[in-house]
């Protein structure tokens, strides 16, 4: 399938009838010529606007006349200082995006190092004919657009462009069957044939199997696991409520004392339900408006957690200690808590500790929240407890709609049992996941 990723050019004389216009005109035909559409703009204009488009470009070739550095002192440092901005505002959003200078030989030699190794190469007007430079610009165009593309989407764009005959859902087939109606043609013209043709089911061997986690849908979870730097990724397609009872269910049985935040989600609640596990309420505070604060520290004492369990009429009598915590992060007012004091204080309390982040996905990402969510970069481990984080992938970050994931953080002692959690995935996987999600998260 081709996307439309056009080349970029950026040259005050592009619409210019002097030698530097027709040079630009000319490798813009030639990249045209290839196939690839080409904007060509005479100015920069607000920079971090313009440098915003890099999401929707292949390359950037920038255009600089060897009049403009050779001149003033004054005028060679406002065009360089230019030139500077744009670079840093563009590889600010995109490190990847190739940038190409396209100037005369000894314009190069005006360029600061600092410019020049942000640059994928220096293009020699009139050096080497449009359709040669052309092909080179395209060669590192396409490979900067092949990277991007995580491995189930490719295999998804693949299958769907490939013409295949799918049967896989016969009440519709590959969306033909919306084609015989009027209703049907406007369901077909308003999702499109795209939506329609990857809507397959689990039995395409090249699109890998979300139920065991193989091949496409597998190297996109482990693609995943690297971005948000847990050891173990899972994607959900039915929301984060599933996500949360497939937790407890690897980790909880009935009888098993489990440790929640008393503001937590209905899922928790009916995860409890299901497991037949015994509560231990964690209690916030609450202001005299209803609004709900934090869980005050002294209730993450194991001292205090054992006290109450101890005047629990049905768990004082259990055996063994807490199977679980689970920890709102965040809640609906946005309160956040230290994870890493918690994995200190609980660590070796709890064999399981569980964050729902469903409205936290995007914290991995910013300096703001480092130490307040579940899994990251640099993150201690707890010394036997495993750590998991629900997230909703469509809620803060760009997924559909049920888009969801299960983080896992191994202890120092301890490894994820993946044969055992995943069974308690299966049980709340659905056989027909809809792909488009995956896709998606």
């Amino acid at each position: 399938m081709r996307f439309r990723f056009p080349v970029v050019i950026i040259d005050e004389d592009f619409r210019s009838e002097n030698a530097s216009g027709l040079g630009i005109r000319a490798l813009a035909d030639a990249i045209e010529k290839e196939g690839i559409e080409v904007l060509g703009v005479t100015n920069y204009g607000d920079l971090t606007s313009f440098a915003q488009q890099q999401a929707r470009a292949s390359a950037f070739v920038l255009s600089i006349d060897d009049e403009e550095l050779a001149g003033s002192a004054e005028d060679a440092q406002a065009a360089l200082q230019k030139l500077r901005g744009f670079v840093e505002e563009v590889r600010f959003r995109n490190a990847e995006i190739p940038i190409f200078l396209h100037g005369e030989t000894r314009t190069a030699r005006h360029i600061p190092n600092d410019i020049l190794r942000e640059l994928n190469g220096f293009i020699h007007m009139l050096e080497d004919t449009p359709e040669f430079l052309a092909r080179y610009i395209l060669r590192e165009a396409r490979t900067y657009l092949d990277s991007l593309v995580p491995p189930f989407f490719r295999a998804l764009t693949h299958y769907a462009a490939d013409g295949s005959y799918s049967w896989h859902c016969p009440g519709h087939s590959g969306g033909v069957a919306f084609l015989k109606s009027p209703i049907g043609q406007m369901f077909h013209q308003f999702f499109g044939e795209n939506l329609l043709r990857a809507d397959v089911c689990n039995a395409v061997d090249e699109l890998g199997q979300l139920l065991d986690h193989t091949g496409p849908v597998a190297a996109s979870e482990r693609n995943a696991a690297r971005i948000f730097n847990c050891d173990h990724l899972f994607f959900v397609t039915n929301g984060t409520s599933s996500s949360n009872k497939m937790v407890w269910h690897a980790n909880v049985a009935s009888g098993d004392i489990v440790v929640v935040d008393r503001n937590c989600h209905k899922s928790i609640l009916h995860a409890i339900i299901m497991c037949g596990a015994i509560p231990i309420f964690l209690t916030p505070t609450r202001n005299h408006y209803g609004i709900i604060g934090p869980i005050p520290m002294d209730e993450f004492r194991p001292e205090n957690i054992a006290r109450k369990i101890a005047a629990h009429p049905f768990a004082k009598h259990a055996k063994g200690g807490p199977r679980i915590l689970t920890i709102t992060q965040s809640t609906y007012d946005g309160i956040l808590y230290n994870v890493d004091m918690i994995k200190e204080l609980l660590g070796d309390t709890v064999d399981t500790l569980h964050f729902d982040e469903a409205w936290l996905p995007h914290a991995t990402f910013h300096d703001f929240y480092r130490g307040m969510h579940a899994i990251g970069k640099d993150r201690p481990r707890a010394e036997n407890a495993l750590v998991f984080a629900t997230q909703s992938t469509h809620k803060l970050l760009a997924g559909l709609s049920q888009a969801s994931q299960i983080l896992v953080q191994d202890a120092q002692n301890r490894k994820l049992d993946f044969h055992r959690f995943n069974e308690a995935y299966l049980m709340h996987m659905s056989t027909s996941p809809q792909y488009a999600i995956i896709a998606s998260c």
